[in-house]
């Protein structure tokens, strides 16, 4: 469906009549009652105030008492149990060690829908905020770890397509965390928690609260301290599905290495090396943050307010020891005598070769420190209110590879020297020789954001119905990022390590439009229209029309169309070189046949360097969303409400070598004999056999993913006089499809409700949520099940596993109000110790993007206002 589809009806709906309106507005006595409504009211997912958007939009909203009755010490927790948001795309507090491809070690994400984390857009108190540093692959995110959850008042989870509202990146919906403000007195609170296993995998988190406050302000401040110990595979039975292996080839025969086989050399062997063991469950930190928000009352119709966030998160990654290969000299005084013997047998001393593992567990240690300042004046003009703000955010980030990572130069350089053994997994060496074979390698990054933003809400003119509400608005933004790896890690000179580099810069500005109509005393209408101008790819329009009909007092039905769009990410715009191996093959049908030479030909195919770089001609990914809800107050103690959703997204920007193969074949792309006289353009370089020997390529729009479901959510709440007030609620996501084409000309694949890719990404039919909360006088207790459909098991299938079995998980809390200013809260996560559902792809034995080997989790947290 065509965005001008969409617009032009909305263009006469809502802008014809502007100019005449903004004229008319505030001449009628009706309009001053309706002054008295509190302008200030917005609800995520508009910018309209004093609208009472009852079931218009499909939000939901989850209070910080919510997150801690359930056990979560941080944000990336608690939206990996929200049904919406438990599948592709959103990750947590990443343990494992980031390449130029995985995601930046401390880091979380979310992603709404399974479109990506970078489809997803996150607010806090309604504006934006710095991406992360590091992308995840190319992928931009705003990393959820930098907001501490005990300064949140509440998120609100917006599941609709908003870009008419906020631009680029709410393709899914937007997570908007509102932090807590207007607090009056202090408060402290304590936490501590831990595993019910052997192993400290124990977490702390210490919060003060205080509320200053004067005639005419109020100032807020939080300061939050986190900290957890990590846990390690081998701290829980989990089953390992493939393991790799170590051998040493003497004279053309492999040989098992004495280490694993009780001291004795076998021939036509290889030793087991679990490096899944050896991975991380639960990533250790030290998190510290503080959060300010003032404002200040200049007089009855104007308001000063200003917002300040600093976050300090350190940690670590972790994985196994690195691979690595080598030739040895055969007289080489590190070659154990074992080997020496079977060498000689011959009559000769020949170099030995050598795969195997570096003796330590590869570690990165991570700083991530963020600011945020914000200030800005809200205020009336007759019956006009207005806000404006300007604000500006900072990430640094910094990854050291303190441990398991090595120079190849020095290693070979070692090796060739004597001064380091490879046999028996390096464990010959001493402490000092590893030391000096090491690097650092550091990798620092940082992303800025500066923005001022501004808008105007009122009364245009009168209908029927009621008056035509208005918000219009703009704002304008500067990004810049830059990721810069060690040279060392650029140039491919650490084993096990790789890095490109990335560096760019843009600005932004738009203008938008909203309007609620009152079309008859039970329909209204939202429509909302949107323009951004970025400097690097043009502008690109959005609207949104939403319609509401109140049927009775009691039901609601709702439906509303939208388009959308991502901007490329600063990070697929200005990747640096990353250097790889590709292949084409030559057979005579195949479609790069014409770039295959005498040896392509003789031989079948052809392997060649691909050269992968950012590209500055990228397009903005497009998106259509649709929604139909219904919102129906069953009674006054038992609500209800289901959405079907479903969402287009194209021009999706991956890496795709096949698009300049194609334009190369076709002439459009440049084929030189050098590489040079490519002249930085994507291209072929082929030898004087005609062969292809260089590919220089990078990201393009090529990708589709289509998907739809429905959102079930009930809640009932039961008041008795003996034993307390219950509520009753469950929320669940159904996803009726999911599949995705990584170039406009392969075959769509059907990727739901089973694991898939080489990280074995699960993509569940159904997610559900559900629970009853209790409460009676000075106490309350909480039961909360977390439920994940079966999936079928990924690609590789070790042992012919074909299913990963449901899993479900129940969570407890239990509260006691000691006084009226002292609480306890006692909190359990899997509660019945439930282990993960085995599945046979991923090789740690489950499937941890949606399952989890913690276990069961116990926290007491005591917090006392004073």
């Amino acid at each position: 469906m065509s965005k001008w589809s969409l617009l032009i009806p909305l263009a006469g709906l809502t802008l014809s009549p502007v100019a005449l309106a903004m004229q008319q507005a505030n001449t009628e006595s009706e309009q001053q009652e309706q002054a008295q409504i509190d302008e200030n009211i917005q609800v995520t997912g508009s910018r309209l105030k004093g609208v009472d958007m009852e079931g218009a939009n499909p939000v939901q909203i989850f209070s910080q008492e919510d997150l801690n009755e359930r056990g979560h010490i941080s944000v990336g927790s608690f939206l990996k149990d929200l049904p919406q948001a438990a599948t592709a795309g959103t990750f947590t507090e990443n343990g494992g060690v980031g390449g130029a491809d995985g995601a930046p070690a401390g880091s979380a994400g979310v992603s709404l829908r399974g479109l990506g984390s970078s489809s997803t857009l996150v607010l806090v108190n309604g504006r934006r905020v710095n991406v992360s540093s590091f992308a995840n692959g190319a992928d931009s995110f705003v990393n959820v770890n930098n907001i501490p959850m005990s300064a949140i008042d509440r998120i609100e989870v917006l599941t609709d397509g908003a870009s008419s509202i906020y631009g680029s990146d709410a393709i899914a919906g937007v997570i908007n965390f509102i932090m807590r403000k207007d607090f009056e007195g202090h408060e402290v609170s304590l936490m501590y928690g831990d595993d019910s296993d052997s192993a400290d995998g124990s977490r702390y988190n210490a919060t003060y609260v205080g509320g200053f406050n004067t005639k005419n302000s109020n100032t807020t401040v939080i300061l939050d301290y986190a900290s957890q110990n990590s846990v390690f595979n081998s701290d829980r039975p989990i089953d390992v599905t493939f393991k790799s292996s170590t051998f040493v080839d003497i004279d053309g025969t492999e040989y098992a290495e004495p280490y694993c086989n009780n001291g004795t050399a076998v021939a036509n062997e290889r030793c087991d090396y679990d490096y899944v063991i050896q991975r991380v469950i639960q990533p250790d930190f030290d998190n510290l943050g503080a959060t300010v928000n003032h404002y200040y009352r200049v007089n009855d119709r104007t308001e000063f307010f200003a917002e300040a966030m600093f976050q300090r998160n350190e940690g670590h990654a972790y994985d196994s020891g690195a691979a690595f290969s080598a030739n040895i000299p055969g007289d080489s005084p590190v070659v154990p005598e074992w080997a020496s013997e079977i060498n000689e047998t011959d009559g000769s001393t020949d170099p030995i070769y050598i795969s195997s593992r570096f003796p330590d567990r590869r570690t990165q240690e991570y700083t991530d420190t963020s600011y945020r300042m914000l200030a800005g004046l809200r205020g009336e003009i007759g019956y006009w209110s207005w806000e404006t703000a300007a604000s500006y955010g900072k990430s640094e980030s910094e990854i050291l590879h303190t441990a398991g990572f090595y120079s190849v130069d020095a290693v070979d350089e070692a090796i060739a020297e004597g001064r380091f053994d490879p046999f028996n997994l390096g464990r010959n060496n001493d402490a000092s020789t590893l030391a000096d074979l090491r690097t650092l390698a550091p990798r620092n990054g940082e992303s800025e954001l500066f923005s001022i933003d501004f808008n105007i809400a009122g009364d245009l003119f009168e209908m029927p119905a009621g008056y035509v509400k208005s918000v219009f608005g703009g704002e304008y933004r500067r990004e810049e990022l830059f990721d810069e790896p060690a040279a060392i890690a650029a140039n491919n000179g650490v084993f096990a390590l790789g890095a490109s580099q990335a560096e760019a810069d843009r600005s932004q500005y738009a203008f938008y439009g909203e309007f609620h109509l009152p079309l008859t005393q039970s329909v209204d209408a939202i429509a909302a229209l949107r323009y951004d101008h970025y400097s690097d790819f043009g502008g690109d329009v959005n609207p949104k029309l939403s319609l509401r009909w109140r049927a009775t007092d009691d039901l609601i039905l709702r439906a509303s169309a939208s388009t959308g769009f991502r901007a490329p990410s600063l990070t697929q715009l200005g990747a640096g070189t990353s250097l790889s191996a590709a292949y084409i093959n030559c057979t005579p049908d195949d479609p790069y046949v014409s770039l295959c030479g005498t040896s392509g030909n003789e031989q079948g195919e052809l392997e060649l360097d691909q050269e992968t770089l950012g590209n500055l001609d990228l397009e903005a990914e497009k998106s259509v969303a649709y929604n139909m809800g219904v919102s129906w107050n069953i009674t006054d103690a038992w609500q209800f409400t289901a959405d079907y959703w479903r969402y287009d997204h194209e021009d999706i920007v991956d890496i795709d070598a096949n698009t300049t193969l194609d334009a190369c074949v076709a002439g459009t792309s440049p084929v030189v004999s050098d590489e040079s006289q490519l002249n930085s353009e994507f291209g072929c370089v082929v030898n004087a056999q005609g062969d292809l020997v260089f590919l220089r390529t990078g990201y393009f729009n090529v990708g589709e993913q289509k998907t739809d479901g429905v959102d079930i959510r009930t809640d009932y709440s039961l008041n008795t006089a003996a034993y307390g007030q219950f509520n009753v609620y469950a929320s669940g996501t159904r996803t009726f499809s999911y599949e995705r084409k990584l170039t406009a000309d392969s075959e769509a694949e059907d990727l739901l409700g089973r694991l898939s890719g080489a990280a074995e990404i699960a993509r569940p039919e159904f997610v559900a949520d559900f629970g009853v909360e209790w409460q009676l006088s000075d106490y309350n207790a909480n039961l909360n099940g977390h439920y994940v459909s079966s999936l079928g098991d990924g690609d590789f299938k070790f042992g012919g596993n074909d299913t990963v079995d449901a899993w479900l998980t129940w969570n407890a809390s239990v509260g006691y109000d000691l006084t009226e200013n002292h609480r306890f809260l006692l909190t359990v996560r899997n509660l019945l110790d439930e282990e993960p559902p085995y599945a046979s792809s991923p090789t740690n034995g489950y499937a941890s993007s949606v399952h989890d080997w913690l276990g069961r989790q116990v926290s007491l947290r005591y917090t006392a206002n004073f």
